[in-house]
């Protein structure tokens, strides 16, 4: 389905979610923990979540706490180094630094993409905020409320403890354990997501044969393949080479001039094309295809959603799922005000003096640090035209 009909009809859903809170009344339904007052804006309450969270959390470890504070510093060292030498690669050799683009919704980020996005920041923000339940409850700091929300295509959970607790009576190891927990969740499980990606093939060989071609999911409109290949096709060979993966057909056309006649193999037969030139090399030879390996299902598999595509959109959400649970797990460790490294940090330096002074030294160069390694990525990445891809 097109993104932007799908976009179309989560934007009707919302509407009609909101008409009906309209009609039986906000006040009735907060009673029963649902709050869908605001247009494009559901939350859901329960405090069968908040028992669950906190018989779980008790049952978890203080040791394991302790370690996502040790992680969460490491983290904090490694996220300001690795965006500190991004910064400077913008000054030094800009083709290889990377983009630091925040994620906007139909701006910045679009089409299939914005689709995997949704399904792995709403993965990331479940783990994230379930962890600092678990952290909260181990330290007997109360969870006020927890649930499930959604705004328009950002999807995800959220944990309240109980702030005043949190403040007033817990220590300040207990604070840091709670406010590295998410972070330390979100590296777990970006590891445990980069170990599936290793083993992808592994995975889908229970449902599926072995890539055994490149299947075509989209063709430019007046390019030369609109007018030999149909969505559907699956090319098993360019010219005289054999084609198994998507790369393949990448790589072969680093040495196909514009101009050239190319014989495309597909399943269903032969088609010849006089490639075009490609925009960013007028000497390189253009095709004007998208495409992913081919996954054929195995007998009884064929009922499986997306055929022999399912394994393509797996691999992006798992994709897409460790690049967000990664970045958002060392972006919040930074020391920048309103993340959970700025608190990690002045709880730490709690422990070592109580010199107010002292630790406002230390806090505000790195605050200030921070933050401005934070906006000249993102204004240099916007300047050189650098994007999440």
């Amino acid at each position: 389905m097109d993104p932007i009909y799908l976009l179309g009809i989560l934007a009707g859903v919302y509407l009609l979610v909101y008409v009906i809170a309209q009609i039986i009344g906000q006040e009735r339904l907060s009673e029963r923990g649902i709050e869908a007052g605001t247009p494009f804006f559901i939350m859901l309450k329960t405090e069968r979540l908040n028992s669950f969270l906190t018989r779980l959390g008790k049952k978890i470890p203080r040791w394991f706490f302790n370690l996502g504070v040790v992680v969460g510093f490491g983290g904090m060292i490694a996220g300001f180094v690795m965006f500190a030498d991004n910064l400077l690669r913008f000054f030094i050799q800009p083709q290889s630094a990377g983009g630091v683009v925040p994620i906007i919704p139909g701006i910045t980020i679009t089409g299939l993409p914005l689709v995997y996005l949704m399904i792995a920041l709403a993965f990331t923000l479940i783990v994230h905020e379930f962890a600092h339940g678990l952290a909260s409850s181990r330290d007997n700091i109360p969870i006020k409320s927890s649930g499930l929300m959604a705004f328009f295509v950002l999807f995800g959970a959220f944990v309240e403890p109980d702030e005043e607790v949190f403040e007033n009576e817990a220590s300040s190891k207990d604070r840091m354990r709670m406010l590295a927990a998410g972070s330390f969740s979100n590296l777990i499980w970006a590891f445990v997501v980069l170990l599936m990606i290793a083993n992808f093939p592994a995975m889908m060989s229970l449902g599926f044969n072995p890539p055994n071609g490149a299947y075509v999911y989209d063709i430019v409109p007046g390019s030369p393949a609109a007018q030999a290949l149909e969505v559907g096709d699956v090319i098993v060979g360019l010219n005289d080479t054999d084609i198994d993966r998507w790369a393949e057909v990448s790589q072969f056309m680093i040495d196909a001039p514009a101009g050239s006649q190319l014989t495309i193999h597909t399943l269903e037969g032969t088609e010849t094309i006089i490639l075009a030139a490609s925009e960013g090399n007028s000497s390189m030879g253009y095709i004007g295809v998208y495409g992913a390996d081919y996954w054929e299902p195995k007998p009884g598999w064929e009922w499986i959603l997306g055929g022999p595509l399912f394994a393509f959109h797996v691999q992006q959400v798992l994709t897409w799922s460790f690049i967000i649970q990664f970045s958002v797990a060392l972006f919040n460790l930074l020391p920048i005000p309103f993340l959970d490294g700025e608190r990690l940090l002045s709880n730490g330096l709690n422990l070592l003096t109580d010199d107010e002074k002292k630790i406002r030294m230390v806090m505000w160069p790195l605050r200030i640090a921070s933050l401005l390694i934070v906006i000249l990525s993102i204004v240099l990445s916007f300047w050189f035209g650098k994007g999440l891809f």
